[in-house]
């Protein structure tokens, strides 16, 4: 890509973090390696699990209090409106306002499936609008809309972290179909592009200024350390990768 760096320092750099449920734990240490390559992000974005990540970054808390909130979490407890919210308000600031840096939470609004860009007022029912799946959750009241989770729309929030005022993005994308759509593009006549939705993953990608896709095997699924262990382990895998090809 031909950039060095050193001149990252100057740039406006936007995070945008994806969907991906438990997998959004790779975002950690993806921010670890770009943090000790000398890049911070100036603004964050994120759609579902992304959201949540995303917040913590924002409200400026460390790869060690981040990791620790990731150990801290039972995922199917996360996926119950309460337990997430009650998870929020432990780990993170009350509202936006308490945050250190521009951020959003990325939802979907219903019946007009039209996308929602969050960046005021409560935090913790905007990471629980961002995440609520369809058919797990029900919809989340806020501010006169309901809401569901932002990956049905958006699932890698590039164009928010532009619309922050990023003039550089770099994207984290954990999302656990993508990797089902890159076999499927390799084979002949394919017609996965036809898709709105999945026209609008392929066009954040193709936004992003550096991408970052980690490798994540379905066995992350299953709750435990083992698997947060290995989620941080590939994320650092992807991260470091595509710093390498960043210069080149």
């Amino acid at each position: 890509m031909g950039i060095d760096l050193a001149t990252l320092a100057s740039r406006r750099i936007g995070l945008a973090l994806g969907g991906g449920g438990p997998r959004g734990i790779a975002h950690i240490s993806v921010l670890r390696v770009l943090n000790e390559a000398g890049i911070k992000p100036s603004m964050v974005a994120g759609t579902s699990v992304g959201s949540l990540v995303g917040a913590g970054i924002a409200a400026g808390k460390t790869i060690e209090e981040l990791t620790k909130m990731a150990r801290a979490i039972f995922w199917p407890k996360l996926l119950n409106a309460s337990g997430l919210e009650a998870f929020c308000r432990k780990y993170l600031p009350e509202t936006f306002a308490d945050l250190q840096m521009p951020y959003a939470a990325v939802a979907v609004e219903i019946p007009s499936m039209k996308q929602v860009t969050i960046t005021d007022g409560n935090l913790a029912t905007a990471i629980s609008a961002s995440c609520a799946i369809p058919l797990v959750r029900f919809p989340v009241k806020r501010n006169g809309m309901r809401l569901w989770d932002g990956g049905l729309r958006c699932v890698l929030p590039t164009e928010v972290c532009r619309e922050l005022g990023a003039d550089f993005v770099i994207s984290s994308d954990v999302w656990e179909l993508g990797n089902i759509m890159r076999m499927l593009e390799s084979l002949p006549g394919h017609e996965i592009r036809k898709s709105p939705f999945i026209a609008n993953y392929k066009k954040s990608q193709l936004d992003s200024d550096l991408l970052i896709t980690s490798a994540i095997p379905l066995s992350c699924f299953i709750p435990g350390q083992t698997a947060v262990d290995r989620l941080l382990k590939e994320g650092e895998i992807a991260a470091k990768s595509a710093l390498a090809k960043l210069g080149s």
